[in-house]
C-alpha cells in the first residue's frame, strides 16, 4: 500500500511539474520571429498544401477552405488562389443552391431553413447566418444565442467554442449585419478571453493555431505574446505542415507520448485543418495591410 501511495505521489509531482514546465515555456520572454523565419514559414506551409493537392480537395470544408481564400486574397500568391478555384469549381460553381456560397462570395445570397441544418455543429449555424444574414435564421434561438459573448461561458469543456463564436462575429461584421457598436465590444470581449486561454493552455495543438489566427485576423496582433508565435514556428513539421499534436517525450520510431486534448502516444502528421489555419496566419502576419 505505501508502495502505491509512494508511486502515485511520484505520478502526481511529475504531471505537476511537466505542466508548470509547460506554462512557464508558454509565458517566457522571447524575441519575436524576424520576418525572414515568418516567410520561411509561410512558404513550407504553401508548399504542403500544394504537394497534397488532391487530399485535400476530397475535403469540404467549408470555413477552412475560406482559410484558404483569405490566405491567397492576402499574399496574392497564384499556387493559393489556384487551390482555391479549383476547390470553388469542384463544389460552389454551377452550385448556385449551395448554402455555404454566400461565405466565398458576400453579395450571394441562398434560402437556408433551420431544419435542413439542424444536424450541423451549432457553431456552422451562426456560420451561415453570419455569412448571409438571413432574417429567418437571426430568429432561431440556438443562433442568436451565439452573438451574445457570454455564450461559450455555458460551454467550458468545448476548447474551440470562444474562437468559433469570434469567427461567427467576424462573418458578422463582413456581412454589416446587426449593430456594429455591439459587434465590434463583443468581439474585443473574445479576445480578451482568447488571450486568457492562450496563456494558461499550453497545449500547441489545433486550438491554439486557431486561438492566435483569431487574434490576429480581428485586429488583435498586440495581444499576442512573441513565444506564441515562437512556439507555433518551432512545431511546423518537416514537410511545412502542422499536426494537431504536441510531441514531449520521443519514444523511438518518431512516436512520441504527446497531447492532442488529453495525453496520447502517436507520430505526428500534418493535417490540412491546422495547417490551413497557419497558412492564413502566417499570410496575415507577412501581409499586414491586406489582413486588416
Amino acid at each position: 500500500m505505501r508502495f502505491l501511495l509512494r508511486a502515485g505521489l511520484a505520478v502526481l509531482s511529475l504531471a505537476v511539474l511537466i505542466v508548470a514546465y509547460l506554462l512557464w515555456n508558454n509565458n517566457r520572454t522571447v524575441a519575436a520571429p524576424d520576418q525572414a523565419r515568418l516567410n520561411t514559414s509561410l512558404e513550407n506551409g504553401i508548399r504542403w498544401l500544394s504537394a497534397h493537392r488532391t487530399n485535400i480537395l476530397s475535403t469540404n470544408n467549408p470555413m477552412v477552405w475560406r482559410m484558404v481564400q483569405q490566405a491567397g486574397d492576402a499574399t496574392d500568391d497564384a499556387r493559393l488562389q489556384t487551390l482555391f478555384a479549383n476547390y470553388a469549381e469542384r463544389y460552389l460553381e454551377n452550385r448556385s443552391g449551395n448554402i455555404w456560397r454566400p461565405l466565398f462570395y458576400p453579395k450571394s445570397w441562398v434560402p437556408i431553413r433551420f431544419e435542413d441544418i439542424a444536424g450541423f455543429p451549432y457553431y456552422n449555424w451562426h456560420f451561415l447566418y453570419a455569412s448571409s444574414c438571413d432574417r429567418d435564421l437571426a430568429k432561431v434561438p440556438e443562433i442568436a444565442a451565439q452573438n451574445d459573448p457570454a455564450f461559450c461561458d455555458r460551454y467550458p469543456l468545448r476548447p474551440a467554442c470562444v474562437t468559433h463564436q469570434m469567427m461567427g462575429l467576424r462573418l458578422l461584421q463582413r456581412s454589416e449585419c446587426g449593430n456594429q457598436a455591439e459587434l465590434s465590444n463583443s468581439i474585443e470581449v473574445l479576445q480578451r478571453r482568447i488571450h486568457t486561454q492562450l496563456t494558461w493552455d499550453p497545449r500547441v495543438v489545433d486550438v491554439y493555431m486557431q486561438r492566435v489566427l483569431m487574434l490576429v485576423e480581428s485586429g488583435a496582433r498586440g495581444l499576442v505574446k512573441p513565444v506564441w508565435l515562437q512556439q507555433l514556428v518551432e512545431a511546423q513539421q518537416a514537410d511545412g505542415g502542422w499536426a494537431s499534436f504536441m510531441p514531449l517525450v520521443p519514444l523511438g520510431e518518431n512516436r512520441f507520448l504527446g497531447i492532442t486534448r488529453l495525453p496520447r502516444i502517436m507520430t505526428p502528421k500534418s493535417d490540412f485543418h491546422m495547417t490551413a489555419q497557419g497558412v492564413l496566419l502566417f499570410a496575415l502576419l507577412t501581409n499586414p495591410p491586406q489582413a486588416q
